[in-house]
């Protein structure tokens, strides 16, 4: 929960029962008036929710929101398990993909403080109307779709809808309907996926409408797969017409166009964001100098000209419902505000990406919003979260939804035993001790185990075979004419004696410092040797023994080439392999190591480029 104050909230006392928390809210109604509450809505593009390094409810503990919607799950029922679909403290709700394993699928988490009211997976209807007065139905979408036509856009797993009950500041009470939505990419060697996404995009405003029509106000969030405008771009490329794009002419429409005007008012001039004729303020405003923010002057009449054949369904649309981009309302002008980056290029250390993730609302819930935010900070993902701060409190349902994966079959009623996944396992002594009884019949199959649960095979191997540098040396001629046992009866130290021994016959006739070692044996009598000489003998000894084991590995493990250095930086390069089909995929090549970059940027990666196996 947020709060404007260090006082603990109300909403985080208590949690534990829903009637006890309800029951308590009196007692501290004197507090609540005190200061103002807020509560945070998250939308994360998580790129698989299993690949994710931290614990699941760590993570949504990190996080700090109470509602918490990912994209791009990449489960689908079968995959779904118990950890990810109960955690405590959250209650979570799942749409999956019907069409192929791991792909897709979105996923919303609600704190105990925000358990919503109803829930629904889909936008279509089809598997259920489960919304609040019939919002969720098939039949209250204005557009005519055929029934293949809806089961083919809800057949991906791209949206799941939960609809909340929200207290003002003021006291009043409303429902506000959060649209988790996953938008489809267009894949450009299948131009039918841009139907499908402009559909998708149509079905989409037309169950916001619906909801809207039930007197619920809507919030639509998640990764949208396009970004609007050119400052929601890192560059935009000059040759292109960047806003005659099919999916932003539709965006364009979709989305209430933001202004700024002069406001007349007795001190200097102030600049004040106006939203489709409405400001956000008392202010009067004037119709001088106004001018649409982000956009180049295009002629709104001519959208969908060249296309009408191929989107009718778009351009004849019924449905003029329209949403606020809440983050270019606080911010109409903030540059690099990024959510998404090439990772494949490290583009993310440089900034050099796109503003795809969003969050929507119906313009007449903007007196509630508090803020709107781009948590760039956040790894873990190729995308960054985003948030909006609103005002209130949450009111948690008495009652869960019915598809909430508490309910599933595979989880039901297994809640009360997550605790079993934390218990310590029992000890080594335990495990043996429970298969005493059955000793006898053991060893009557099993006659070379030993009491520490080894055959005397294994004890002798794991003590002769003590290191791989035991590769690498010669093997004592001494030892091998000797039985095994009689070698394991030997103590450490007589056994490195006759490692050294036996490294230095064999050592002496190979390396140069055969001749020191032979002038000292020559001037000493072998059966007396100094103290002198046993030092200088074992110094010399110990050099061939390092000087054969380097060698050895030396041989086997040359390790490879240094790659070349970039000669923007001077840097060196990496390996990347090419991902495109054509003669060269699979092929590797040396690039710079640095992120990807507008051009000019000392700092961004330079173009060198050489295939691996080339001088």
């Amino acid at each position: 929960m947020q709060t404007s104050l260090v006082v603990t909230p109300f909403s985080t006392i208590n949690n534990n029962d829903n009637n006890d928390h309800l029951k308590e809210k009196n007692n501290y109604s004197q507090y609540i008036n005190s200061y103002e509450m807020s509560f945070r809505i998250l939308s994360w593009n998580v790129n698989g929710l299993r690949s994710l390094k931290k614990d699941i409810k760590d993570l949504l503990s990190s996080l700090e929101a109470d509602v918490i919607c990912f994209q791009e799950t990449k489960v689908t029922r079968n995959m779904l398990e118990g950890s990810l679909a109960i955690v405590d403290g959250y209650t979570s709700y799942f749409a999956f993909s019907r069409k192929k394993s791991g792909y897709s699928g979105v996923a919303t988490y609600c704190s105990q403080n925000a358990t919503p009211t109803h829930a629904q997976e889909g936008l279509t209807g089809i598997y259920g109307d489960n919304l609040l007065d019939g919002g969720g139905t098939s039949n209250a979408l204005s557009g005519q779709w055929t029934g293949e036509e809806l089961k083919d856009l809800d057949a991906e797993g791209r949206a799941i809808i939960t609809q909340h009950t929200i207290k003002s500041r003021d006291g009043t009470m409303s429902s506000i309907a959060l649209i988790n939505v996953y938008c489809p990419r267009v894949d450009p060697d299948k131009s039918e996926r841009r139907v499908y996404k402009l559909k998708f995009y149509e079905l989409l405003r037309q169950r916001a409408a619906a909801i809207q029509a039930t007197g619920c106000h809507v919030i639509i969030l998640g990764d949208i797969n396009c970004s609007h405008k050119r400052i929601d771009h890192c560059e935009p490329d000059e040759s292109e017409d960047f806003e005659n794009r099919l999916e932003r002419r539709y965006l364009d429409k979709f989305i209430i166009p933001l202004y700024k005007e002069t406001v007349n008012v007795q001190d200097p001039p102030k600049e004040r964001l106006r939203v489709d004729g409405e400001i956000t303020d008392n202010y009067k405003v004037s119709n001088r100098n106004k001018y649409e923010i982000n956009s180049k002057k295009d002629d709104e009449e001519t959208y969908f000209e060249n296309d009408l054949d191929s989107f009718a369904f778009i351009h004849e649309s019924s449905c003029k419902f329209q949403v606020v981009d809440t983050f270019r309302f606080f911010y109409p002008e903030k540059c690099n505000s990024f959510t998404c980056w090439n990772t494949f290029t490290n583009a993310r250390a440089t900034n050099y990406g796109t503003r795809i993730d969003y969050i929507f609302c119906d313009q007449m819930f903007l007196p509630h919003l508090e803020d709107s935010l781009v948590l760039q900070e956040i790894m873990g993902s190729d995308h960054c979260p985003v948030a909006i701060n609103v005002k209130g409190t949450l009111i948690p349902a008495l009652k869960l939804p019915s598809i909430c994966t508490k309910y599933f079959p595979e989880f039901k009623g297994q809640q009360q035993k997550l605790m079993s996944y934390f218990r310590p396992l029992p000890c080594d002594s335990e495990i043996r001790g429970k298969y005493s009884s059955g000793a006898v019949h053991i060893e009557s199959k099993r006659k070379d185990i030993s009491s520490d649960g080894f055959s005397f095979k294994k004890q002798r191997a794991m003590q002769i075979q003590s290191n791989l540098k035991s590769y690498f040396m010669a093997k004592p001629q001494s030892i091998s004419s000797k039985p095994v046992e009689s070698t394991l009866e030997m103590d450490a130290d007589s056994l490195q004696d006759c490692r050294e021994e036996a490294c230095t016959s064999q050592e002496n006739s190979q390396i140069s410092s055969k001749t020191t070692v032979e002038s000292v044996i020559s001037e000493n009598n072998e059966d007396s040797l100094t103290s002198s000489t046993q030092s200088s003998f074992s110094k010399e000894v110990m050099k061939s023994v390092d000087l054969t084991k380097h060698s050895g590995w030396g041989f086997l493990m040359k390790g490879p080439k240094p790659p070349p250095l970039c000669p923007g930086h001077k840097e060196p390069t990496v390996i990347r392999t090419v991902k495109k089909k054509g003669p060269n995929m699979n092929r590797q090549f040396y690039a710079c190591a640095r992120g990807a970059g507008r051009e000019g940027d000392s700092n961004a990666q330079c173009k060198f480029f050489l295939w691996v196996g080339n001088k």
